[in-house]
């Protein structure tokens, strides 16, 4: 190649093209891939700045995956409760029907009674979510992290609405343990006066006229007292409910707002991003279509110069 010689027009222009070709293949590139920085060597500051702030936004979005879980596991909580409450009014109904009926209304009362009791615990015990039930133990807790710092959580404690043990303010029934291990209603720990110092083992024993009487019968004002006792238990039991649900349903509007702002934040991450990295696909088809007109013209330049050597050429002959 060193023995052809080539006019300095022809070197400059050859020049011109080698440009040229280089830049109109970076800008296919850009159209192709939609990004003006791939790789380190196209702008290493950029291309880091934005590899920062998209692994920042992957981190964000994998602990709102772990958000989403928590939101529909306390969510599950909440459907529980939302027809616990269903049943608690039905055994409000039933003990308010055996207040006035017959002995053997009173009867069929108990067995409603101690049925309704035992499907609400065996509902609670089916409110589990991913093997996660908030409501059959106190000793369980929900942990979720909200990002890679340590200190961003929620812990959310556990109920027992179905407790066996000694009462406590973590349960449905806060005076007394009023089901046992397998999930029978005692029917005792409800039916009672006040402090339970008057108990009945079904509703036949309880006649206010004094006329029906029943099985173990107490007096009328014993009876009395423990209808009365009763009804204030289950409704103090609605009430605890009700604070339970209260309290879970603040948790899930936590979660929830952290789990939207994990989104929006996820987002803006990616959007500075993608303003490092992102090509004007306008700008570069322009771009194309102006390198485009250039290789042409370089190409044509050429050939005018190669026109005018075969001129040359002529004329020696």
């Amino acid at each position: 190649m060193s023995n052809i010689t080539l006019t300095s027009t022809q070197r400059q222009t050859l020049l011109s093209l080698t440009s040229v070709t280089s830049l109109f293949n970076r800008t296919q590139d850009r159209l192709n891939t939609g990004k003006k920085v791939n790789s380190v060597t196209d702008n290493a500051q950029a291309f880091f700045q934005a590899q920062s702030l998209t692994n920042r936004s992957s981190t964000i979005l994998n602990a709102k995956s772990t958000i989403d879980q928590s939101v529909q596991s306390v969510q599950a909580a909440l459907t529980a409760t939302s027809a616990v409450t269903s049943l608690l009014g039905q055994l409000q109904g039933v003990l308010q029907s055996a207040r006035g009926a017959s002995l053997s209304n009173r009867i069929s009362d108990t067995q409603q009674f101690t049925t309704i009791g035992s499907q609400l615990a065996q509902l609670v015990k089916d409110a589990s979510f991913q093997g996660l039930n908030l409501l059959t133990s106190t000793a369980v807790s929900l942990t979720t992290q909200f990002s890679e710092r340590t200190a961003a959580t929620l812990t959310i404690t556990g109920f027992n609405l179905v407790a066996t043990g000694t009462a406590n303010n973590r349960t449905l029934f806060t005076q007394a343990a009023a089901f046992k291990s397998n999930g029978t209603l005692v029917f005792s720990a409800i039916v009672g006066d006040n402090t339970l110092t008057h108990e009945a083992a079904g509703f036949s024993q309880l006649d206010l006229t004094g006329t029906q009487g029943g099985t173990g019968t107490v007096k009328a004002s014993v009876a009395q007292a423990i209808f009365s006792g009763a009804i204030q238990r289950i409704g103090n039991a609605i009430s605890q409910l009700n604070a339970i649900s209260a309290s879970l349903g603040t948790n899930v509007a936590v979660l929830q707002t952290r789990s939207d702002f994990s989104a929006n934040y996820a987002n803006t991450l990616t959007s500075g991003a993608d303003a490092l990295t992102l090509a004007d696909l306008n700008t570069e088809a322009a771009n194309s279509q102006a390198l485009t007109l250039r290789q042409q013209l370089g190409i044509q330049s050429l050939s005018v110069s190669g026109q005018q050597n075969s001129s040359i050429l002529t004329l020696l002959r």
